[in-house]
């Protein structure tokens, strides 16, 4: 199939993440990091907003199921995962990636900020749970070692964001580089907006995506150039 967007290290495709995952090679990837639909039913509060695709709670469960199925061929014997879900989901999540990957903890993406909900009989909803997964023994997280709690990443404010649940760059970079390798490929099977990918052009890595969406490709496409365009060095 041919990308909808590509570039010197992207590739970005409109398509079934579980179709087009069986053509990628074998053993190719060398980190998975994604945000899929969380299986909760999600419906923006802003009018007039999408809703998410595959997001009803049976649904998403089958999607990423099937997902993984179609991408385990390609992880790397090392390979590192990083699965984002809802605590109400999370045990779901655990189960459907477990059957593909090995999991070895999860992490908490505090956000330092409220949320909707019951504010008299409910905690904040502040954070978000990042399922992570290593194939092996073989490959260390890069640089020192962190607690399970990821602090200092705002979410992307509402107003600025190009997705629904878009997820902070800075973030997914912090993912990447404690586990992609120098040159390492990328792969995120629910691209959105192409965060993961924009994320790993920056560090230099090579990335690919897929997104059902034909709108989000569209916006993936534009903030990819614009990525690359702030990183060419300035004329003098």
């Amino acid at each position: 199939m041919k990308p909808y967007y590509t570039n010197h290290a992207v590739s970005l495709y409109n398509a079934d993440c579980r179709d087009l995952l069986l053509d990628l090679p074998s053993q190719s990837v060398d980190a998975l990091v994604t945000d899929p639909p969380y299986g909760m039913a999600w419906e923006s509060k802003v009018k007039g907003a999408k809703s998410i695709r595959a997001d009803g709670t049976r649904q998403g469960m089958r999607v990423l199921r099937e997902a993984l199925t179609s991408a385990s061929r390609a992880l790397s014997p090392d390979a590192h995962a990083y699965v984002f879900c809802h605590w109400q989901s999370w045990p779901d999540f655990y189960d459907a990636c477990s059957s593909h990957l090995r999991v070895r903890s999860a992490r908490i993406w505090r956000k330092a900020q409220g949320g909707t909900g019951d504010l008299r009989q409910s905690y904040a909803p502040d954070y978000e749970v990042v399922l992570f997964a290593a194939q092996s023994n073989r490959r260390a997280l890069a640089g020192k070692r962190e607690g399970a709690v990821i602090a200092g990443y705002p979410p992307v404010p509402p107003r600025q964001r190009t997705h629904p649940t878009e997820k902070p760059v800075a973030l997914l970079a912090h993912l990447l580089a404690k586990s992609c390798p120098t040159g390492g490929l990328v792969l995120d099977p629910f691209a959105g907006t192409g965060s993961t990918l924009v994320a790993a052009q920056q560090l230099g890595l090579r990335a690919v995506g897929v997104e059902l969406n034909e709108s989000h490709c569209e916006a993936a496409a534009r903030r990819l150039d614009a990525a690359l365009r702030e990183g060419l060095p300035r004329a003098s």
